[in-house]
Formats: C-alpha cells, structure tokens, sequence
C-alpha cells in the first residue's frame, strides 16, 4: 500500500476527521502504526441507521487508544444535504482545529474518491484546477488539511482492514443507484481495477500540468479582505476559486459564468467580489451604513465599492488604520 503518511509533518498533532466507514478505520490504525498524534472528529447527522453504531465506535476507539473525541450532532438539514452538510462539518473541524492548536485536519479520501470527483466534474464541464479538486496538502482558511492516501485504491484499505482485523461500517446509501454518484462511484471502481497505473500516471501528468500553468497565488490581506495581481481570466477564475474554497466556500460552474460576465464584479452567495485595474478583491458580505468621511477617502485611494463596507467597519473596530489602507491600496503586488 503507497502512502503518504510519512509525508505529515513530524512530531506535531492532528485532528482526525473519522466517519467509521473502511477509509477512516483503515487510516486510523495506520496512523497508530506509524506512531502520528491525533485526536479524532465526528459528526453525526442522524440521518442513517447506522450512525449511532459510528459514533459509538469512535467512542471505543478514542477510549480504548487514549484520544480526545470531538462530536457535533449536527442540526436537521433540510435541503441540498451534501453541500449544507459539507459546510458544517468543515466549520466544526476549523472551529475544533483552532480551540486546541492542531497542526492540521488529516481526512481518509483516497484514490476512488479522487477518481469519482474527476468524473461528475467531467460530466458538469470543467477546466483542469476543478477537475484535480483536492490533493495531499491544502488550506481552508487557517487550518492545513492532510489526505495522505490520495494514491491507495478503496479496494486496499478493504483487504487491510480484513486481514487486521478491523471493525468498520458500510454506508447503506451507497447501495442505492438513483444516486449519480453510486453510479459514477461503479464507473471509477471498474477503471481503476482495469488501468491503476494510467490513472495514477495521469493524475501526476496533470498535476505537473496544473503546476506550470497556474504558479502559486501571490496574495495579500488586509481586515478580512484578500487581494491578488489580476493575469488572464483563466488565471484570474483560478485564483478566485482557490480563496473561495480557503473560505469554505465551492463555485459552482454556473457562478463562474456569472463571475466572468460581470467582469469579476459581483456577490456570490456570502462573498463579494471586486476589482481595480490592477487586482481583485475578495471578502465577505456585509451590512452597515458607511459614514461620509470614509466615502470620501475610499474615492481618494480608490478602493472598490464592494469591498468598502468591509473595511469601514474594519476601521470602526480599530482592526486596520487609515495608513495601513492607504499602503495596501498604493503598494504593488510583487
């Protein structure tokens, strides 16, 4: 089994975002094995049968091996489950992550996953950053997140788990294939088991691909506002995507389309969008009633409109100076 494990930073803690399924179970005797910190994490949506038996084992587990167990019960969701679902689990690990100074959240996606993902974005439509989505080591906002079996197929971490004699439990919806993704889940089980090797060796080509044509992002931040030098619109969606997703937040191809029309312009779902000549801006959306005088150095220093309730309250709350504005607004991106 090729993993990434010894690849986490040494000698640190991590949160362990646990589930019970064969990937987490799997991962968290790996993680003993190789001797890494961790506490665990897990969320119970109460909406499977098998949910209370997962929460329990994870009680066993962090009891029995002496880890810290985080449990949300997370409140009813009453529509469009996997996103809202999604974005309460990643605030419960940031929120848990930064109470108690983990060094990162480790998560069990490994290679089926990686391969499902690339397919139901082939069949959305997508440019290359979408269709790698995520990869060993990422950032959301200020916590680092580790995937360290991107590269072992489902199939290993089910034999492992056997031959070690490992309790882990099955996801009954898995089963049911009025679900796309059950479909699309059939499809990348088949292609890995025909051609690993090509798919792995892909996923490298385009990885490096990927790294040629989209360097590093060179941004900045200021009160909650982030900023970076604008390049192609192709570069530009990219980069905007990357601090989407560092909020919490996934656009979907349809907000892309919206954001290349209004020429990086806009409000999309709880984030504004705004740009100069020179950089586009980012942060949260807000409301409050900007008094004159602001209004009146916002024009001189030219801060986009969007982004000036941001930093108004900024300076109301004494989290910037007017000098720091002034520097941000005048200075260029290197």
């Amino acid at each position: 089994m090729i993993h990434r494990i010894s690849d986490l930073p040494k000698g640190k803690k991590f949160l362990f975002g646990f589930s019970g399924g064969v990937d987490s179970s799997a991962l968290f005797f790996l993680l003993l094995q190789h001797r890494i910190e961790f506490d665990l994490a897990i969320v119970d949506y109460a909406v499977r049968k098998e949910s209370k038996d997962e929460v329990q084992y994870a009680r066993e587990l962090a009891k029995k091996y002496n880890k810290t167990l985080h449990l949300l019960n997370a409140p009813k969701i009453k529509k469009s489950f996997e996103l809202e679902a999604r974005k309460i689990r990643y605030e419960f690990f940031e929120s848990i992550s930064s109470k108690n100074g983990y060094v990162g959240l480790i998560l069990a996606h490994q290679l089926n996953d990686r391969l499902e993902w690339f397919l139901m974005q082939l069949k959305k439509g997508a440019g290359l950053n979408t269709l790698l989505g995520f990869g060993f080591e990422e950032k959301r906002g200020e916590m680092r997140i580790f995937r360290p079996l991107l590269d072992v197929k489902k199939e290993e971490l089910y034999a492992y788990c056997l031959q070690n004699q490992i309790v882990f439990f099955e996801d009954s919806s898995n089963q049911n294939e009025r679900f796309l993704r059950n479909k699309i889940r059939k499809l990348s089980s088949f292609l890995l088991e025909e051609t690993e090797s090509g798919v792995l060796a892909s996923f490298d080509f385009l990885l490096q691909e990927k790294l040629r044509l989209y360097p590093p992002i060179v941004s900045q931040k200021i009160a909650g506002v982030s900023a970076f030098r604008r390049e192609t619109q192709e570069k530009n969606l990219h980069y905007l995507d990357l601090e989407c997703k560092a909020r919490g937040y996934l656009l979907s191809s349809k907000q892309r389309k919206e954001i290349l029309r209004c020429n990086f312009s806009c409000e999309i779902a709880h984030l504004v969008i705004d740009c100069d000549r020179d950089r586009i801006y980012i942060a949260p959306k807000t409301q409050c009633i900007i008094k004159q005088e602001f209004r009146e150095f916002a024009r001189q220093i030219r801060i986009p409109k969007r982004i000036r309730k941001n930093l108004f309250l900024a300076l109301e709350k004494k989290e910037c100076t007017k000098e720091e504005l002034k520097l941000f607004f005048t200075q260029n991106l290197e």
